[in-house]
Protein backbone atom coordinates (compact mmCIF):
# COMPACT_ATOMS: atom_id res chain seq x y z
CA UNK A 1 0.00 0.00 0.00
CA UNK A 2 1.59 3.68 -0.89
CA UNK A 3 2.71 5.44 1.88
CA UNK A 4 1.15 8.80 2.70
CA UNK A 5 -2.13 7.19 1.04
CA UNK A 6 -5.39 8.33 2.90
CA UNK A 7 -8.30 5.80 2.94
CA UNK A 8 -11.32 4.84 4.92
CA UNK A 9 -11.59 2.13 7.84
CA UNK A 10 -15.05 0.11 8.23
CA UNK A 11 -15.71 -1.44 11.11
CA UNK A 12 -18.91 -3.87 10.95
CA UNK A 13 -20.94 -6.21 13.08
CA UNK A 14 -21.47 -10.12 12.43
CA UNK A 15 -24.51 -9.80 10.92
CA UNK A 16 -23.15 -6.89 8.03
CA UNK A 17 -24.28 -4.18 9.65
CA UNK A 18 -21.64 -0.92 8.93
CA UNK A 19 -21.43 0.24 12.57
CA UNK A 20 -18.32 2.76 12.74
CA UNK A 21 -16.24 4.63 9.53
CA UNK A 22 -13.20 6.08 10.05
CA UNK A 23 -12.62 8.56 7.39
CA UNK A 24 -9.11 9.17 6.19
CA UNK A 25 -6.33 7.19 8.37
CA UNK A 26 -3.36 7.27 6.57
CA UNK A 27 -1.15 4.93 5.52
CA UNK A 28 2.77 5.46 6.99
CA UNK A 29 4.10 1.99 7.06
CA UNK A 30 3.74 -1.09 5.60
CA UNK A 31 6.01 -4.37 6.24
CA UNK A 32 4.81 -8.64 5.99
CA UNK A 33 3.40 -8.62 9.04
CA UNK A 34 1.05 -5.21 9.05
CA UNK A 35 0.14 -2.09 8.06
CA UNK A 36 0.09 0.95 9.84
CA UNK A 37 -1.94 4.11 9.92
CA UNK A 38 -1.97 7.46 11.62
CA UNK A 39 -5.52 8.27 12.31
CA UNK A 40 -4.85 11.02 14.12
CA UNK A 41 -7.31 13.57 12.59
CA UNK A 42 -9.42 11.30 11.27
CA UNK A 43 -13.18 11.52 11.43
CA UNK A 44 -15.32 8.63 13.19
CA UNK A 45 -18.73 8.05 12.24
CA UNK A 46 -20.26 5.40 14.48
CA UNK A 47 -24.08 4.66 13.42
CA UNK A 48 -26.84 3.35 16.17
CA UNK A 49 -28.35 0.36 14.82
CA UNK A 50 -31.85 1.10 13.97
CA UNK A 51 -32.03 4.78 14.14
CA UNK A 52 -31.19 7.29 11.70
CA UNK A 53 -28.38 8.78 14.31
CA UNK A 54 -25.13 8.59 13.53
CA UNK A 55 -22.16 10.22 15.72
CA UNK A 56 -19.42 12.25 14.72
CA UNK A 57 -16.45 12.66 16.10
CA UNK A 58 -12.78 13.29 15.53
CA UNK A 59 -9.28 11.87 16.60
CA UNK A 60 -7.31 14.46 18.48
CA UNK A 61 -4.47 12.46 20.24
CA UNK A 62 -1.54 11.39 18.30
CA UNK A 63 -2.81 7.43 17.15
CA UNK A 64 -0.97 4.72 15.07
CA UNK A 65 -3.01 1.86 14.25
CA UNK A 66 -1.70 -1.51 13.15
CA UNK A 67 -3.91 -4.19 11.44
CA UNK A 68 -1.75 -7.16 11.55
CA UNK A 69 -2.60 -9.25 8.37
CA UNK A 70 -2.68 -12.76 9.69
CA UNK A 71 -4.27 -12.22 12.92
CA UNK A 72 -7.46 -11.87 14.58
CA UNK A 73 -6.86 -8.32 16.10
CA UNK A 74 -6.16 -5.24 15.47
CA UNK A 75 -3.92 -2.73 17.83
CA UNK A 76 -3.70 0.94 18.22
CA UNK A 77 -1.10 3.14 20.19
CA UNK A 78 -1.88 6.27 21.08
CA UNK A 79 0.28 9.00 22.71
CA UNK A 80 -1.12 11.23 25.84
CA UNK A 81 1.40 14.25 26.92
CA UNK A 82 4.45 11.88 27.57
CA UNK A 83 2.56 8.16 28.31
CA UNK A 84 1.61 5.53 25.93
CA UNK A 85 -1.54 3.55 26.13
CA UNK A 86 -2.71 0.40 23.88
CA UNK A 87 -5.69 -0.42 22.91
CA UNK A 88 -6.06 -3.87 21.15
CA UNK A 89 -9.63 -4.67 19.12
CA UNK A 90 -10.31 -8.10 18.76
CA UNK A 91 -11.74 -8.53 15.37
CA UNK A 92 -11.62 -10.60 12.07
CA UNK A 93 -8.94 -10.46 9.92
CA UNK A 94 -8.88 -7.29 7.90
CA UNK A 95 -9.61 -7.37 3.80
CA UNK A 96 -8.57 -4.18 1.72
CA UNK A 97 -10.87 -3.06 -0.97
CA UNK A 98 -12.33 -0.25 -2.59
CA UNK A 99 -9.92 1.83 -0.72
CA UNK A 100 -11.09 0.86 2.69
CA UNK A 101 -9.76 -1.42 5.29
CA UNK A 102 -12.36 -3.56 6.44
CA UNK A 103 -12.99 -6.10 9.47
CA UNK A 104 -15.45 -7.44 11.82
CA UNK A 105 -15.69 -6.02 15.23
CA UNK A 106 -16.26 -8.70 18.16
CA UNK A 107 -16.41 -6.33 20.90
CA UNK A 108 -14.19 -8.01 23.29
CA UNK A 109 -11.17 -5.22 23.86
CA UNK A 110 -8.18 -5.13 25.94
CA UNK A 111 -6.95 -1.40 27.30
CA UNK A 112 -3.27 -1.30 28.57
CA UNK A 113 -1.83 1.94 30.52
CA UNK A 114 1.37 3.26 30.13
CA UNK A 115 1.12 4.16 33.68
CA UNK A 116 0.11 0.40 34.81
CA UNK A 117 1.98 -1.52 31.68
CA UNK A 118 2.19 -4.44 34.02
CA UNK A 119 -1.66 -4.45 33.57
CA UNK A 120 -4.22 -5.42 31.15
CA UNK A 121 -7.72 -4.75 31.27
CA UNK A 122 -10.49 -6.49 29.42
CA UNK A 123 -13.42 -4.18 28.17
CA UNK A 124 -16.69 -4.74 26.97
CA UNK A 125 -16.75 -9.07 27.92
CA UNK A 126 -20.23 -8.19 28.22
CA UNK A 127 -20.89 -7.05 25.05
CA UNK A 128 -18.87 -10.03 23.55
CA UNK A 129 -21.36 -12.09 25.42
CA UNK A 130 -24.92 -10.71 24.33
CA UNK A 131 -23.63 -10.43 21.02
CA UNK A 132 -22.43 -13.83 20.25
CA UNK A 133 -25.61 -15.05 20.88
CA UNK A 134 -27.29 -11.94 19.18
CA UNK A 135 -25.20 -12.84 16.30
CA UNK A 136 -25.11 -16.36 16.51
CA UNK A 137 -21.62 -16.91 16.38
CA UNK A 138 -21.06 -20.11 15.44
CA UNK A 139 -18.39 -22.42 17.85
CA UNK A 140 -15.55 -22.21 15.67
CA UNK A 141 -15.74 -18.17 15.59
CA UNK A 142 -15.77 -18.39 19.08
CA UNK A 143 -12.83 -20.59 18.78
CA UNK A 144 -10.99 -18.31 17.27
CA UNK A 145 -11.57 -15.23 19.33
CA UNK A 146 -10.52 -16.58 22.49
CA UNK A 147 -7.01 -17.71 20.92
CA UNK A 148 -7.07 -14.70 20.03
CA UNK A 149 -7.07 -13.25 23.55
CA UNK A 150 -5.02 -15.76 24.82
CA UNK A 151 -2.38 -15.07 21.93
CA UNK A 152 -2.98 -11.15 23.10
CA UNK A 153 -2.05 -11.82 26.81
CA UNK A 154 0.60 -14.10 26.34
CA UNK A 155 2.25 -11.67 24.17
CA UNK A 156 1.27 -8.76 26.06
CA UNK A 157 2.95 -10.57 29.35
CA UNK A 158 6.62 -11.75 27.08
CA UNK A 159 6.77 -8.12 26.23
CA UNK A 160 6.13 -8.78 22.25
CA UNK A 161 4.21 -5.75 22.07
CA UNK A 162 6.50 -2.89 22.79
CA UNK A 163 8.56 -3.78 19.37
CA UNK A 164 5.64 -1.62 17.56
CA UNK A 165 6.62 1.94 20.08
CA UNK A 166 8.27 2.52 17.01
CA UNK A 167 9.18 5.99 17.67
CA UNK A 168 10.10 7.18 13.91
CA UNK A 169 6.36 6.10 13.39
CA UNK A 170 5.29 8.49 16.57
CA UNK A 171 7.24 11.15 14.51
CA UNK A 172 4.87 10.49 11.66
CA UNK A 173 1.91 11.37 13.47
CA UNK A 174 1.33 15.12 12.84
Amino acid sequence: MEINKKIAVHAYKFDGWLYRTWEFPTVIKETDEYICFSSRHSHVITSAKNKKRFYHSRISKPTIWFFFKKKWYNMIVAKKNSKFYYYFNLASPFIYEEETIKYIDFDLDFRINDARIDRMTELDINEFNENKILYKYPQKLIDKIKQAETEIKERFKNGDFKKYLDMDLLYLVK
